[in-house]
């Protein structure tokens, strides 16, 4: 069957198209996207920039006003993109660049009112009234480029474009940019030393450039060169600069030692402070690669993750904040739908192994393993080869363990290699990609605690990606094989676990097998379609085998499926009427097991509508039917579960003005006529003024799940039953973010983020026939139900007596923290951090979440307080 082995049905049609369409792949571009002739010509016409070399000095403060910019040559004829694409725009824009030996120089005039400028300062690398700036191919390949930009204000945000219309903005570099404000524009200049760009060694540089324009008030993007809204890429439309010669990418090293100190007053435990040194370097290893490495890093987050309470059975995913993993981001990616190769938050996550405690005893365990260091190398040379590497070491970790005056040491997590390998190859232009990349970890288990870890884990995958037709069509390919070795114990806890479930008694297609000592398995996701103009049409076929596992060093979602998805897309962006833009999407999706089951089929309608007056409104509707969740039982049968309805409304006022709100209901409701789902959220941000502005977001949510698994049950017969209810959960949760930026340089920030939830169970039963759609088949219901002492004595339908615990909840959890940041040379700063932490789960007869939001602010705070100082410096 077709499901057996998928990927034998897509290598045909790949090859079939690469070579077929290869003629079109090399031929002149020539824009033919859009049914607009004037987008057409715009885009299709050729700009070329010719850089000077500048033999003044130019003193960086935005002011323009060095002999070289007077001398420089200043090009405009800027063009619309948004709203009104190809036309004039409503505000004159002019740039000049020119370079030295060391650095590149941009230099712009935003001519407009000072009046109706935004200068609004805001966090690095968050948009925040008007800007401008310029993104850089210096590849040349058409696909990936470097973008600096400077606000109104003076804020630096810099990122990567990383293909299609993929953008990375963790990636940060070490440049300078600085803005000012005159009576007819505003001004900016921007220095990008040549050591953060990655270019061929050649005597003459040929790079694409972007420059644009952002003007708040109208949010009106400018281009020089006019990347058209509906174009399916970016960097291959870009413009060309030339006229850079004599220069060579210096092979710097760049050092960033730091030093920190962490107090904690609220442990009763020894190592109250904690004081560590450390450095991060880079070491230019040729003009296209670089070396990162990394000696006892410091890892530690400004910024908490968010809180959540997930009461099923699939792992949270939290996004990567540690700069040392997010350099060359744009390299190591190896992503298909929500799962990833490579999850770099696996280094150094916290000790897998928790002692038990006997009365008395108490523990001192870390947050977090210890990287000893880190090693990466990244870059892509002129022949478009892309290379990745990684290699981390994380120490062997030690639990404390307190018994009156004696205390003993537990391991918890041993000594591991880490290592990550990633490489890609451009073909015609940039066009075809060929790809691949390998993963491998190891440790040491033979301490009989650690005896449930594998020993060992290797992802192969290979990847490839064609574009024709100036890439309006696209076909993108990816598979990989995964292998994880361990002891029998380790197999079997992880045949067991969430991600695969081979205890499944309804599922023929898995086996359980307790004397394994291996995993394999594979997966994989064809994606292709067309992807620019107003009609767009993707389709999608993914796959797990029940064996692949890549939850060592990367992280997958499920196991054991196959999944089908087509979107069909139409979008206008033309003014019209009283509609600035708007578009609709309809998407179907099929999910099925890998033993043909179908386990999920949905059917999609989203709308979306932005007015002349910037305000704007999404609308979702959506039925979900042939529901049977092979997850909610824990390893149980699959459990049908009733379709629904469920339907969203968005609203936004408009964002350049200086209160921003946004609210909208979401309604889910089930054909059982008692599951439902209801989310309510309210968004606000006020900009008081140009220094200071209040983001709040808060969500109510009331949730009633008539098939929420409770727990397993022991039965006569010995074999297991399964005992689920009916929750009744109220959540209420607010993340509040207050912002004074004193200079683009230096900031005070706090963050909060409250969050209780509970929950109340009712309508026990147990399971009778998991998959009947007939409910009262489906269960067995109680004949008697008796509680006391917090114990419930149930007697079901099939005279079956068991007991169990209340299931209620009651969870209070708050994170905090004060951050003071002062960037005071490019790359290096001075952090000064308060975080605070409250947490709270219990079982709880008070089903108020209002009083258990309250009742937060009253709890006791675990505190820590840090102090932070780096210095960038190179040679």
């Amino acid at each position: 069957m077709f499901y057996q082995n998928p990927a034998l049905y897509i290598i045909g049609l790949f090859f079939s198209l690469l070579f077929a369409n290869r003629a079109s792949c090399q031929a002149p571009l020539s824009y033919t996207l859009s049914s607009d002739t004037l987008v057409n010509q715009t885009a299709s016409k050729k700009r070329v920039y010719f850089a000077q070399f500048s033999k003044g000095k130019i003193r960086l403060d935005g002011e323009l006003n060095e002999a070289a910019w007077k001398n420089g040559t200043w090009s405009g004829g800027f063009v619309q993109q948004q709203p009104d694409q190809a036309k004039v725009p409503t505000e004159k824009t002019q740039f000049c660049i020119l370079y030295d030996a060391n650095n590149l120089y941009l230099g712009l005039k935003c001519y407009d009112n000072p009046k109706l400028i935004r200068s609004i300062l805001s966090r690095r690398d968050e948009m925040g009234g008007d800007m401008a700036g310029i993104a850089i191919d210096s590849y040349n390949d058409k696909r990936t480029a470097f973008e600096f930009d400077v606000t109104a204000a003076g804020q630096k945000l810099d990122l990567m474009h990383l293909g299609a219309s993929q953008l990375d903005y963790n990636w940060d570099a070490v440049w300078d940019g600085k803005a000012a404000i005159g009576d007819s524009m505003w001004t900016a200049e921007i220095r990008i030393p040549f050591s953060q760009l990655r270019f061929s060694n050649k005597e003459e540089q040929v790079w694409g450039i972007h420059v644009w324009r952002w003007i708040d008030r109208n949010m009106e993007e400018d281009h020089w060169k006019l990347i058209p809204v509906d174009a399916p890429a970016m960097v291959y439309l870009f413009g060309e600069l030339r006229g850079i010669k004599g220069i060579n990418s210096k092979r710097n090293m760049e050092f960033l030692p730091y030093t920190s100190a962490k107090y904690s007053p609220n442990t009763d435990l020894e190592n109250k402070t904690n004081i560590n040194f450390g450095l991060d370097g880079k070491i230019g290893l040729s003009s296209d690669f670089t070396l990162d490495y990394t000696i006892n890093p410091d890892f530690g987050q400004v910024e908490a993750d968010p809180s959540i309470l997930s009461l099923s059975s699939y792992e949270v995913f939290y996004d990567e904040k540690r700069p040392f993993f997010l350099e060359g981001n744009n390299i190591l990616n190896f992503s298909t739908g929500n799962d990833l190769l490579f999850y770099s938050r696996r280094i150094g996550r916290a000790p897998s192994f928790t002692p038990a405690l006997s009365e008395g005893e108490t523990m001192s365990m870390p947050d977090n393993t210890s990287i000893i260091s880190a090693v990466k190398v990244t870059g892509k040379n002129k022949k478009g080869l892309s290379l990745g590497l990684v290699q981390s070491f994380t120490a062997k970790e030690k639990a404390t363990i307190y018994s009156g005056d004696t205390k003993t040491d537990e391991v918890v997590e041993p000594f591991a290699s880490y290592f990550v390998g990633r490489v890609k190859q451009d073909f015609n232009e940039g066009n075809t990609v060929l790809g691949g990349m390998v993963t491998s970890s190891l440790r040491s288990t033979s301490l009989s605690q650690l005896s449930f870890l594998p020993s060992s884990a290797t992802v192969g995958g290979l990847d490839l990606q064609h574009n024709w037709a100036t890439r309006k069509y696209f076909l993108n390919m990816k598979s990989f094989y995964s292998r994880v070795a361990g002891s029998e114990e380790a197999i079997s806890d992880l045949q067991l676990a969430s991600q695969h479930y081979f205890q499944r008694p309804d599922a023929t297609h898995l086996h359980f097998d307790p004397t394994r000592t291996s995993l394999e398995g594979h997966g994989g996701q064809v994606k292709g379609g067309k992807r620019s103009g107003r009609f767009n049409a993707i389709g999608t076929f993914s796959w797990r085998s029940p064996g692949v596992d890549l939850n060592d060093l990367g992280y997958m979602y499920q196991a054991d499926y196959l999944e089908e998805n087509v979107e069909l897309k139409y979008q206008v962006s033309k003014p019209k009427g009283i509609m600035r833009n708007y578009w609709g999407s309809f998407t179907q999706n099929h999910q099925w097991s890998y033993g043909g089951e179908t386990t999920r089929e949905s059917l999609n309608l989203h709308l979306y509508t932005r007015f002349t007056n910037l305000w704007r409104i999404h609308y979702w509707v959506d039925r979900d039917y042939n529901i049977f969740d092979t997850r909610e039982l824990r390893g149980g049968p699959k459990l049908y579960k009733d379709s629904y309805w469920y339907g969203r409304f968005w609203f936004q006022s408009n964002y350049a003005k200086d209160v921003l709100i946004g609210f909208g209901p979401y309604y889910q409701w089930s054909d059982d006529g008692v599951s439902m789902h209801n989310v309510n959220t309210f968004y606000i941000r006020w900009q008081i003024n140009n220094h200071i502005n209040i983001t709040s977001e808060t969500s109510y949510i009331y949730q009633v799940d008539n098939n929420k698994y409770v727990q397993k049950l022991g039965l006569s017969n010995d074999e297991t039953g399964y005992l689920v209810g009916q929750l009744d959960r109220k959540t209420l949760k607010t993340t509040l973010r207050l912002e004074y930026f004193i200079t683009p340089e230096f900031s005070i920030q706090y963050y909060a983020n409250p969050y209780a939830s509970v929950g109340k169970y009712a309508d026990f039963k147990r399971v009778k026939n998991s998959s009947n759609k007939d409910m009262n088949q489906r269960y067995y219901f109680p004949s008697s139900l008796d509680f006391k002492d917090n114990v419930y004595n149930m007697t079901d339908q099939s005279s079956e007596t068991y007991k169990f615990y209340n299931p209620n909840f009651k969870y209070q959890e708050f994170r905090s923290n004060l951050v003071a940041r002062w960037e005071f040379r490019p790359g290096s700063t001075l952090y000064l951090v308060w975080n605070s932490s409250k947490f709270s789960y219990k079982y709880s007869s008070d089903y108020s979440v209002t009083n258990s939001f309250k009742d937060i602010f009253g709890m006791k705070s675990s505190n820590v307080f840090m102090i932070k100082f780096n210095y960038w410096f190179s040679l």
